[in-house]
């Protein structure tokens, strides 16, 4: 590959590196090419502006990591199908605003005094740094040590449903006011499509976008299908080329690590970095499936860790790799605790048990949130990767209860 190839692949102008085969396969399938435009950008998804700009495919799959205290609504989960949605991006020197187009046959709408009817609705997240040397957040609304900004729309009746949220993981959102910031959602009757535009500044007092490289990740929900808070269908991490700003070498390194991915893996494709069978064994025998559902490893008490039944779709290799190495770098919050009692200990003067502290998946020390997962830092490399070979093949939210 000449050095004008390598660096049109990669949107540079003054820095170019020679891309691994893993590296080519992130930007074909894992970018979205931002485009340029030197006029004011249009929050409206009718502007033209979006007819010329160019887009991809993203994925979307049910989020079981955590689940609602709501029967009728996760006896849905196992009959969910993934939803694409398609997505662009412009900007220019001050603003960028992305574009997100998907199916829904059913429109939803919130009602205003009803508690069992909930509205359509989508967001779009942008970790607060993000770059050389900073894990991905959890891409479920960000954890204790990666905060996230999230923009939502939702449907709601009376009302133009717009927020903008710090999120440092489940049940933790903290709303803002963010100047510059407008987003559109409107349904097409004809084509039965959502189509939302969130429009920002490059720039803000929580994050800085001015990157050649940004990530970015999308939820989206369906009301018809009892869909609301983390019950949801969510992307995993995707990137957006800005190609006015450099990219980093090594963080391109680091992000597309383990590239290909499930949703677009060939059954005679040879696995870039492991044996996906020897990997399910090696998981096996360092006890994953004692915390962890997983595949046909059901033995777990639900809710007792994450569901990874999906992982290889929701979470990037590197993400899952960083897990199993250090799980105290990326801490997930885990909801309604209280569902689980404690039946042996002694209840109180209310005659209520305590919580069952087997199910919090992190303990306190010293006033921090610690994860009970052990580091499996001792295994080898090429363990490691075996692991996360296998923990990518995982895309099946069928047996959720």
């Amino acid at each position: 590959m000449n050095r004008g190839l390598k660096a049109g692949l990669l949107g540079l102008s003054l820095i170019a590196f020679t891309a691994t085969a893993g590296e080519k396969e992130f930007f074909k399938y894992e970018v979205i090419n931002g485009k340029y435009v030197e006029g004011e950008i249009s929050a409206d998804p009718d502007d033209k502006i979006w007819k010329t700009a160019r887009g991809k495919d993203v994925y979307l799959y049910p989020q079981i990591t955590v689940r609602l205290n709501d029967k009728k609504a996760n006896s849905l989960i196992p009959k969910k199908k993934k939803v694409t949605a398609r997505v662009k991006v412009v900007y220019n020197s001050k603003n960028i605003a992305v574009y997100v187009r998907w199916k829904d046959d059913t429109p939803s709408i919130q009602p205003v005094y009803d508690t069992d009817a909930f509205g359509d609705g989508v967001s779009v997240e942008f970790p607060n740094r993000f770059g050389k040397g900073i894990s991905l957040p959890y891409v479920g609304m960000g954890d204790e040590n990666h905060p996230v900004t999230v923009y939502l729309q939702k449907n709601v009746a009376g009302r133009d449903y717009q927020k903008v949220f710090i999120s440092k993981g489940f049940g933790s959102l903290t709303e803002i006011e963010e100047d510059g910031v407008e987003i559109s959602m409107k349904y097409n009757e004809e084509t039965k499509e959502w189509t939302a535009v969130f429009k920002r500044p490059l720039k803000t007092d929580i994050s800085n976008l001015k990157s050649g490289l940004v990530p970015v990740a999308f939820a989206i929900w369906d009301g018809d299908k009892y869909e609301r808070d983390g019950n949801k269908v969510l992307s995993r991490w995707k990137f957006i080329k800005l190609g006015k700003f450099p990219i980093n070498e090594d963080y391109v390194k680091y992000v597309s690590w383990g590239t290909p991915y499930i949703d677009w893996y060939r059954k005679d494709r040879k696995e870039d970095i492991g044996d996906p069978v020897r990997g399910k064994k090696l998981a096996i025998e360092n006890g994953c499936n004692s915390c962890h559902r997983f595949d046909d490893q059901r033995i777990a008490p639900a809710g007792m860790a994450p569901d990874l039944s999906n992982i290889g779709v929701i979470a990037n290799a590197v993400y899952i790799k960083e897990s199993i190495i250090n799980p105290n770098d990326v801490i997930i919050r885990n909801l309604n605790l209280n569902r689980h009692y404690n039946k042996g200990a002694q209840p109180d003067k209310f005659r209520a048990y305590p919580n069952n502290d087997m199910y919090q998946w992190y303990i306190m020390m010293d006033g921090k949130r610690q994860s009970k997962m052990p580091p499996f830092d001792y295994l080898s490399q090429q363990d490691i990767n075996d692991i996360v070979a296998y923990l990518k093949t995982l895309k099946s939210w069928k047996k959720f209860k």
